[in-house]
């Protein structure tokens, strides 16, 4: 049996990626797509062969699981409401635009029992899982990372008013801070400061290990892609490029795995409270550059 999805969101990230990965299947199928542009939900309905609903409840009565491809604000509005309902829930990062918001989705999540999952998508890549086995099948001491990006600039198909060229740290920063403390353990800020478009952090990690991280979406003519290596004792480890593989086969992966995680009644490792940790470290990034904004 497949798990009914309803999406909600009828944006670029929703027309591109998260709809056509929840209708490929074939462990989930789209049940339907809520948004508040009701062309842009026609539009995209259409183009997938699945209803267009015209209320959020409506989305809510049709599924078992909902998938969000809208901004962290609104996310943090709905995802309670749908957790309250009984809907498992397939959330974008960040989850939120503040950690309280963040706490309120993990604990309607909690308090309702629903599974979560995160869409880190770069975790569900064959590359991050061999650069995440070899890092720690030995001991790392220096880690540098950087997503460089140029998605905010004008002319991107992902240029959305939330996707701001001061934005890089919330939204390609997940990405960046989660496969940090993936390969080296939980990380502190040592220091942070953005120049320009460009936000750099320092983290001091439990296991002793130092890392850095560069972060933009909007220098010129720059495509990424998420890029990371890690001097350890056993020698360098460079991450292989995530977007390179299959996209098929990755989405597959991620629909797989939130089946999967409903049918057993157990959320994977990657989910709401994973989320609500990213949330503070990306707030404690934050403070940093403010008591440095030169």
């Amino acid at each position: 049996m497949t798990l009914r999805v309803g999406l909600v969101g009828a944006g670029p990230w929703a027309s591109m990626s998260t709809g056509p990965m929840l209708a490929a299947g074939p462990d989930t199928t789209l049940a339907g797509i809520w948004a508040r542009r009701p062309e842009a939900v026609r539009e995209l309905a259409g183009r997938l062969g699945v209803p267009a609903v015209d209320r959020f409840e409506a989305l809510l009565d049709a599924c078992d699981a909902v998938a969000f491809a809208v901004p962290p604000d609104v996310q943090a509005q709905l995802a309670p409401v749908a957790a309250a309902a009984g809907r498992h829930l397939l959330l974008e990062k960040p989850l939120a635009s503040t950690v309280e918001d963040a706490e309120r989705i993990a604990a309607a999540a909690d308090a309702a029992g629903v599974v979560t999952q995160l869409q880190l998508t770069n975790r569900w890549t064959a590359a991050v899982d061999r650069f995440l086995a070899d890092v720690r099948g030995s001991r790392p001491r220096v880690l540098t990372a950087d997503f460089v990006g140029s998605a905010a600039l004008p002319g991107s198909p992902f240029a959305t008013p939330w996707r701001r060229p001061d934005r890089a740290l919330y939204d390609v920063g997940p990405h960046v801070l989660d496969l940090l403390e993936a390969a080296a353990g939980p990380a502190t800020v040592v220091h942070a400061r953005t120049s320009g478009a460009v936000t750099a952090v320092t983290l001091e990690h439990e296991g002793g290990a130092v890392s850095t991280a560069t972060l933009s979406v909007a220098t010129p003519g720059a495509r990424g892609p998420l890029r990371c290596e890690a001097v350890t004792d056993d020698g360098r480890v460079v991450l292989a490029d995530p977007g390179a593989e299959d996209r098929t086969a990755v989405r597959r992966r991620v629909t797989g795995d939130l089946a999967a995680a409903v049918a057993a009644g157990r959320s994977p490792a990657i989910d709401v409270r994973h989320g609500l940790r990213l949330q503070r470290l990306l707030a404690a990034v934050e403070r940093r550059t403010r008591e440095d904004p030169r």
